[in-house]
């Protein structure tokens, strides 16, 4: 196993290159890259050296909007590790996976031209995206309706998830699972205020929780997972999107939502200890329903944590600081 200390492009790129299963690359400070990064090769871990938050940007190919060329870091390879860096301003994907087993944990992507971090074709399984933040990603080139926090789509494998992690502010939807038939897990993700252009001055859809495609069949299963703040160019919190994947949520709350949650197509779905307030209505099968919290006070508690919490990750992000893995108390 060799180890790797980069600080530059040229570093990087011959590092990545030459690095094969269980070295480690770290990088030491933020780098301008002037071409993308392929990860070919399989176990191999990219990370931040210890007391840097190392940004990688990509304005260089910031103009390719079209085709894996644009893609900030290319992941083709399996049981890899990217942890501690910020990616933007990519002309696509912030990154790119399409192999298997691999690991991306306490991350930020920005600034791109497409979705900050996405995860597609059949040979990408069993991945997992972990502690990760995703805003303000815009495709300009097709006004924003393409440029999603996070998307496992497009005939993605199976066994994808992701854990802990944030979606806002993004042209298009927090997170999208258009054409994909094979199962996502989300445990303990929050996605807000998307599609607003305002701030990433075109809009798309600008949903919370995008779960599938018309005719899609994907076992979707959701966790601790929170939908608030759609009402700009969006409004669905929790959208089926007219996918008709078995579908279960628990302890998932949606709030100042236009439509709670729109499930109705799904084949069959399992609500479990859902909550919402102040959404104007659902889209839910007969017999299916969620809490309403119609306590004022604590309607006021529960967004005051939530808002608290989300600020609290922006700034961070603004300030080039991770996150990492937060804990709400809400889920009485």
């Amino acid at each position: 196993m060799s180890t790797y200390n980069v600080t530059t492009y040229t570093q990087l790129k011959s590092a990545v290159a030459s690095a094969t299963s269980g070295d480690t690359i770290y990088i030491g400070a933020s780098i301008t890259c002037s071409a993308q990064i392929v990860m070919s090769t399989s176990g191999v871990t990219l990370k931040a050296a210890t007391g840097v938050t190392p940004v990688l940007d990509f304005s260089a190919i910031g103009s390719i909007n079209s085709g894996s060329k644009g893609i900030g870091i290319y992941v083709t390879g399996s049981n890899n590790t990217i942890y501690g860096l910020i990616i933007q301003n990519a002309g696509d994907n912030g990154i790119k996976i399409e192999g298997a087993s691999n690991t991306v944990q306490n991350c930020i992507f920005r600034y791109n031209g497409d979705t900050g971090l996405q995860i597609s074709k059949s040979t990408a399984k069993n991945n997992t995206i972990k502690y990760c933040d995703s805003y303000r990603n815009c495709d300009t080139a097709t006004s924003g309706g393409n440029a999603d926090g996070f998307a496992c789509k497009l005939s993605a494998g199976t066994g994808n998830q992701f854990i802990g992690c944030r979606g806002f502010q993004n042209s298009d939807d927090g997170w999208d699972s258009y054409d994909m038939n094979n199962d996502v897990t989300y445990t303990d993700c929050i996605t807000w205020h998307n599609g607003d252009a305002s701030i990433t001055t075109y809009a798309g859809n600008g949903n919370g929780f995008k779960l599938g495609s018309k005719g899609g069949n994907g076992k979707r299963t959701m966790t601790r997972c929170i939908a608030w703040d759609t009402q700009y160019n969006g409004k669905k919190g929790f959208d089926q999107n007219n996918g008709i994947g078995a579908t279960t949520l628990t302890n998932c709350l949606s709030f100042d939502n236009v439509i709670g949650y729109q499930l109705d197509d799904a084949s069959s779905l399992v609500m479990k200890n859902c909550r919402e307030f102040n959404c104007d209505s659902d889209e839910l099968p007969s017999g299916v329903s969620v809490t309403k919290i119609t306590d004022t006070t604590k309607q006021a508690s529960i967004r005051s944590a939530v808002k608290t919490a989300c600020n609290k990750i922006l700034s961070n992000c603004e300030n080039n600081i991770i996150t990492g893995a937060i804990t709400l108390d809400i889920w009485d």
